[in-house]
């Protein structure tokens, strides 16, 4: 297996291909996409290949704003400009509710246009620079541009989530996409999360999908901050606490609403975790240990972007992999927290482990510094961009 972890900023965007399959999971800003992805896809289209599976983890800004480019440029199923794609998977707010959705009032659409007109949220911070973002501030939904291509959503039109009691197994050449996350409890959240939001607008018309609704909620969602400060304890108090001391959980709502799988090709596992909510993560794979499935990965990458909020010490107990993968810049938000990288190599194992992050931060340079506490050896290799290899092949 080879995995591309791409420079996507503060976001996500991750290109896994082996057995002649090829699963893109989030592509970070357009820019990203522009710059690092595109190219690969025009490689894999030349080798006679498509992109089996394209994955948007959840609502977000760094993960969705590359796949907004891609098939904005793409066009239609039928006839793309860049690449085929055979799935796509994004839970939107067609994929939340089934409430049947009427003639939309002039104050209720006055509301949603407003929404829309904020456009995407501009990636200028997220950077630290002005990457040029095209059409930032405008332009459609992912939701709208699946829809209007005509391309296989949710393993239809759209309308049902991707979520672990709806899906469990998808098949691929040479392999599989097992869900392990969200739950439809987190996803029915979601709902009423955007439901109490749009009542406090002075919404009061019924919250189903349609054109107008889908774009607002996505731009809506997009624009949502980080619900808790910076957390880089150990950076900002000069001493070293364990993740066991500075573990909380995630309070975001999108981020539980995340998309997370365990990718098998060609033999090779990898848990990608997008920006899952860590006590979710455990409860389902205690799910799978129980029917004999291995926790040990051959890679995995760390949910939000390695805060301490995502990773906790029961996840850390459970699983483990050679390889761990974090993807961020450190901008905005002071990921990763270094409670959680130390803790992933404190502990003992009889193999070694490397620390793929595709930039260098404070804490992955206070990691090269750190020895680990079972003495269990471990290598960090920072600006990884290029293809990693991944298991057997």
């Amino acid at each position: 297996m080879k995995l591309r972890m791409y420079p996507a900023g503060n976001g996500d965007a991750f290109l896994i291909s082996a057995s002649g399959a090829n699963v893109l999971i989030d592509a970070g800003y357009a820019q990203t996409f522009d710059d690092h992805i595109a190219r690969d896809l025009l490689d894999l289209v030349n080798r006679g290949e498509q992109l089996d599976l394209v994955i948007a983890s959840h609502i977000d800004a760094d993960h969705i704003s590359g796949l907004i480019r891609l098939l904005s440029l793409n066009g239609s199923t039928s006839a793309p400009r860049i690449a085929p794609i055979s799935d796509i998977w994004h839970n939107s707010l067609r994929s939340l509710s089934a409430e049947h959705l009427t003639q939309i009032s002039n104050s209720d659409r006055d509301i949603l246009n407003a929404l829309c007109r904020r456009g995407h949220p501009s990636p200028v911070k997220e950077f630290g620079a002005d990457f040029g973002e095209i059409s930032a501030r405008q332009g459609s939904s992912l939701a709208s541009l699946i829809y209007e291509g005509g391309y296989r959503w949710n393993f239809n039109d759209g309308t049902a989530s991707i979520a672990i009691e709806r899906t469990s197994v998808h098949s691929l050449p040479g392999g599989s996409v097992r869900v392990i996350g969200p739950t439809q409890e987190r996803l029915d959240g979601f709902l009423k999360w955007w439901k109490r939001r749009l009542r406090q607008m002075g919404y009061t018309g019924a919250v189903g999908p349609g054109e107008v609704i889908d774009d607002a909620f996505e731009l809506f969602c997009e624009h949502v901050p980080e619900t808790a400060p910076p957390s880089s304890v150990s950076l900002s108090a000069g001493g070293h606490k364990s993740l066991e001391e500075v573990h909380e959980s995630d309070p975001s709502t999108t981020n539980g609403s995340s998309i997370t799988a365990i990718v098998e090709l060609g033999g090779t596992r990898v848990l990608m975790l997008a920006d899952a909510w860590a006590e979710d993560v455990v409860n389902a794979l205690q799910v799978l240990k129980s029917q004999g499935c291995s926790m040990m990965f051959d890679a995995v990458k760390v949910s939000h972007h390695g805060s301490l909020r995502n990773t906790s010490p029961e996840l850390l107990e459970l699983i483990d992999a050679p390889i761990y993968l974090v993807s961020t810049n450190g901008v905005g938000h002071g990921h990763p927290d270094f409670e959680v990288l130390a803790a992933i190599v404190d502990r003992p194992a009889d193999f070694s482990r490397t620390i793929f992050l595709n930039y260098a931060t404070p804490a992955s340079s206070l990691l090269r510094r750190h020895r680990s506490r079972s003495n269990t050896p471990f290598r960090v290799h920072e600006n990884a961009t290029d293809w990693i290899t991944i298991g057997k092949s």
